[in-house]
């Protein structure tokens, strides 16, 4: 699972150059974040601009692209939220800009599991990158939250 989220940090870090989002410190990442969660990627699937589900694994993502492609997550240890309740399940919207292709994300993140770091009450990522953290983060990421 650590080599899953080892390439998947690679993808993003290659999407961001190629859409020049900078890095964001864990730090501010943690103090900006209203959910975070030990969650594991149960599965990957993508919808158009209408919400019609998309089943084509070649897919796509990217800038003018009005595709989406979202991580449904189940819950398996709520570290943090501001919330009075979290559900045990969490639809996770990925930033549209990045250049993804829905089978390519599929085989990579299904099964994985990681701390993520969401906003909102609609769970977006607290920061289009880095938003799905290794869980050998984890003491750090609990640090962080103690100190808010």
């Amino acid at each position: 699972m650590k080599y899953v989220l080892a390439l998947f940090a690679l993808l993003l870090a290659g999407a961001a150059c190629a859409t020049s989002v900078p890095l964001k410190p864990l730090e501010e990442m943690v103090g900006e974040a209203d959910h975070v969660v030990v969650a594991t990627v149960e599965s990957v699937d993508m919808v158009g601009g209408r919400g019609e589900p998309i089943i084509d694994p070649k897919a796509r993502t990217g800038p003018g692209s009005k595709n989406r492609m979202r991580f449904n997550l189940r819950v398996e240890e709520l570290l943090f939220t501001r919330s009075p309740v979290l559900p045990p399940a969490l639809r996770v919207p990925l930033w549209s800009a990045w250049h993804y292709e829905l089978g390519d994300i599929q085989e990579q993140v299904t099964g994985s599991t990681g701390i993520f770091l969401l906003k909102g009450d609609d769970y977006q990522p607290v920061y289009p990158a880095d938003f799905q953290r290794p869980l050998d983060e984890r003491e750090q990421i609990e640090r962080l939250l103690q100190s808010r």
